[in-house]
Protein backbone atom coordinates (compact mmCIF):
# COMPACT_ATOMS: atom_id res chain seq x y z
CA UNK A 1 0.00 0.00 0.00
CA UNK A 2 1.50 3.32 -1.06
CA UNK A 3 1.24 6.32 1.23
CA UNK A 4 -0.40 9.39 -0.27
CA UNK A 5 1.87 12.30 -0.94
CA UNK A 6 1.23 15.88 0.03
CA UNK A 7 0.77 16.69 -3.65
CA UNK A 8 -2.02 14.12 -3.89
CA UNK A 9 -3.78 15.61 -0.86
CA UNK A 10 -3.43 19.13 -2.22
CA UNK A 11 -4.76 18.12 -5.62
CA UNK A 12 -7.77 16.35 -4.12
CA UNK A 13 -8.49 19.28 -1.79
CA UNK A 14 -8.21 21.74 -4.67
CA UNK A 15 -10.63 19.74 -6.80
CA UNK A 16 -13.14 19.43 -3.95
CA UNK A 17 -12.89 23.16 -3.22
CA UNK A 18 -13.36 24.00 -6.91
CA UNK A 19 -16.47 21.80 -7.08
CA UNK A 20 -17.93 23.43 -3.97
CA UNK A 21 -17.28 26.93 -5.31
CA UNK A 22 -18.75 26.03 -8.71
CA UNK A 23 -21.85 24.59 -7.04
CA UNK A 24 -22.35 27.67 -4.91
CA UNK A 25 -21.82 29.95 -7.91
CA UNK A 26 -24.36 28.03 -9.97
CA UNK A 27 -26.87 28.10 -7.11
CA UNK A 28 -26.52 31.84 -6.68
CA UNK A 29 -26.82 32.40 -10.43
CA UNK A 30 -30.00 30.32 -10.61
CA UNK A 31 -31.45 32.04 -7.56
CA UNK A 32 -30.77 35.50 -8.97
CA UNK A 33 -32.17 34.52 -12.35
CA UNK A 34 -35.33 33.06 -10.83
CA UNK A 35 -35.80 36.10 -8.58
CA UNK A 36 -36.04 38.48 -11.53
CA UNK A 37 -39.66 39.01 -12.38
CA UNK A 38 -40.83 39.27 -15.94
CA UNK A 39 -43.89 41.50 -16.05
CA UNK A 40 -45.12 39.99 -19.31
CA UNK A 41 -45.06 36.40 -18.06
CA UNK A 42 -47.13 34.48 -15.53
CA UNK A 43 -46.66 35.19 -11.84
CA UNK A 44 -46.50 32.94 -8.79
CA UNK A 45 -45.13 29.41 -8.80
CA UNK A 46 -45.90 28.96 -12.49
CA UNK A 47 -43.76 31.96 -13.35
CA UNK A 48 -40.82 30.67 -11.33
CA UNK A 49 -41.12 27.24 -12.90
CA UNK A 50 -41.21 28.73 -16.39
CA UNK A 51 -38.15 30.86 -15.60
CA UNK A 52 -36.26 27.81 -14.29
CA UNK A 53 -37.07 25.92 -17.50
CA UNK A 54 -35.80 28.86 -19.57
CA UNK A 55 -32.55 28.95 -17.59
CA UNK A 56 -32.01 25.22 -18.05
CA UNK A 57 -32.68 25.40 -21.80
CA UNK A 58 -30.46 28.48 -22.24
Amino acid sequence: MQPRTNTGHRTRNTVVLALIVAGLWAGVALTRGAARSDESGPTGPVGHFSRAVELIRG
